[in-house]
C-alpha cells in the first residue's frame, strides 16, 4: 500500500487522544485508544482552534452579540439610579394630564429586565461552533443552555408576581370606570391577577438561593466558550484573566449559597441578589444629587466587597465585549483573497 506524500510528511494526530496515526493503514484503529484511522484523517484538515478571522461568522456574530448583551444588564437599574427615567417621557393608554415618565409607569415592570438580558446574553454564548473540530470542553456548550432555561424558569416568580401586582392595579383602573364604559376583557385581568395571587408561588429564600446558584453555574460554563473566543483573538493570559474575574464571582456567590444554608442567619444571606449579575448592588455605589448623580457616592458602599465584586464582574465582560469588538472589525477590514 502506497501512502500519499502528504499523509506520510504531515502529523495526522488521532481525533480522541492526539496519537499521530499517519502510518496506521485507512481503514484501521488507533494503537492507543482504538479510535478510526479514516475518522482521524477526516478531521485532519479541520483546525482544532481557528483563529478568530477564520472562525464560523455566525458563531462570531452570537458570541459579540451575547458578551454585550450582558453589558447591558443593569441599564434599567442605572436609569433609575441617575435619574435618567425620569427624562424619557412614555406613550400612555389613557388620558392623563401632562407627559409620564419611564419611572412612573415601567420601572417596576422592567425589574424583570435583568432576567430577561442575563438569560439571552448567556444563551447566545452556547451558540455552536461550525469549521472546527470537537473540543473536549463541548459538554458546556449542552449544560449552559439547559442551565440558561433553568435561570429564566426560575426567575418567572421573580418578574411575574411583580407583573401581577401591576396587572391588579389595571383591573382596579378599569372598575373604577363605569361599567358602560369598562372593557370586555376587566372581568378576564381581575379573574387572572387574583388567581395569581392566590395560587401562584411567591418569590422567597429558597427561590433566591436556586436563581442565584443556576446563573452562577452557568456563568462558570460560559468561561469556556468565551476562553474560545478570546484566546482566538489575542492573547491566552489577558483572556484568562478576564474570565478568572468572572469565575470567581460564580465562586463568592456559591460559597454565600453554602454559608445561608450552614447558617440562615448569618451576615451573608443579604450579599446577593436574584442572579450572578445584582445591578442594585453595583448602582449603590452612587445617588442622585440635583443634576449630577456622581455629587455624593456611599462610602460604605463603595468600600464593601460587594460593590468591588459586582464591578469588577461588571467591567470584566465589558472588556471582553470591547475585545471582541475590535476583534470583528479587524476581521471586517481583512482583504479577501484574490481568486
Amino acid at each position: 500500500m502506497i501512502l500519499e506524500p502528504q499523509s506520510i510528511s504531515a502529523a495526522i494526530p488521532c481525533h480522541v487522544c492526539g496519537y499521530d496515526v499517519r502510518a496506521q493503514p485507512p481503514d484501521g484503529i488507533c494503537p492507543e485508544c482504538a479510535a478510526s484511522v479514516a475518522e482521524s484523517r477526516r478531521l485532519a484538515p479541520i483546525p482544532r482552534r481557528p483563529a478568530w478571522r477564520d472562525s464560523d461568522p455566525r458563531w462570531r456574530r452570537r458570541m459579540l452579540a451575547g458578551a454585550w448583551v450582558l453589558v447591558l444588564v443593569p441599564l434599567m437599574t442605572a436609569l433609575d439610579t441617575f435619574g435618567w427615567a425620569a427624562r424619557i417621557n412614555v406613550p400612555t393608554f389613557f388620558d392623563v394630564q401632562g407627559a409620564q415618565s419611564l419611572d412612573e409607569s415601567y420601572v417596576n415592570v422592567f425589574q424583570s429586565y435583568a432576567c430577561f438580558t442575563f438569560c439571552i446574553g448567556v444563551v447566545l454564548l452556547f451558540a455552536k461552533e461550525r469549521n472546527r473540530q470537537r473540543n473536549r470542553l463541548d459538554w458546556t456548550r449542552r449544560w449552559g443552555v439547559i442551565t440558561s432555561y433553568l435561570v429564566f424558569l426560575l426567575g418567572i416568580p421573580i418578574f411575574g408576581f411583580v407583573t401581577d401586582l401591576v396587572a391588579i392595579g389595571i383591573a382596579a383602573l378599569f372598575m373604577s370606570m363605569r361599567y358602560v364604559d369598562q372593557p370586555a376583557v376587566t372581568g378576564l385581568l381581575v379573574h387572572l391577577s387574583a388567581g395569581y395571587i392566590h395560587y401562584a408561588p411567591f418569590p422567597g429564600p429558597l427561590l433566591s438561593l436556586s436563581v442565584v446558584g443556576f446563573s452562577s453555574s452557568v456563568i462558570l460554563l460560559a468561561c469556556a466558550p468565551l476562553y474560545n473566543a478570546l484566546r482566538s483573538s489575542g492573547p491566552k493570559v489577558w483572556a484568562a484573566i478576564l474570565l478568572a474575574v468572572l469565575a470567581l464571582g460564580s465562586v463568592v456567590q456559591l460559597w454565600y449559597i453554602i454559608e445561608y444554608i450552614a447558617n440562615p442567619a448569618a451576615p451573608s444571606t443579604s450579599k446577593f441578589g436574584y442572579f450572578y449579575f445584582s445591578p442594585d448592588i453595583l448602582m449603590s455605589g452612587f445617588t442622585y444629587h440635583g443634576s449630577n448623580p456622581f455629587l455624593r457616592s456611599r462610602a460604605a458602599s463603595v468600600l464593601s466587597g460587594e460593590f468591588v465584586m459586582e464591578t469588577a464582574k461588571w467591567f470584566a465582560i465589558l472588556a471582553i465585549a470591547v475585545w471582541l469588538t475590535l476583534a470583528q472589525f479587524a476581521a471586517k477590514r481583512r482583504p479577501r483573497p484574490s481568486s
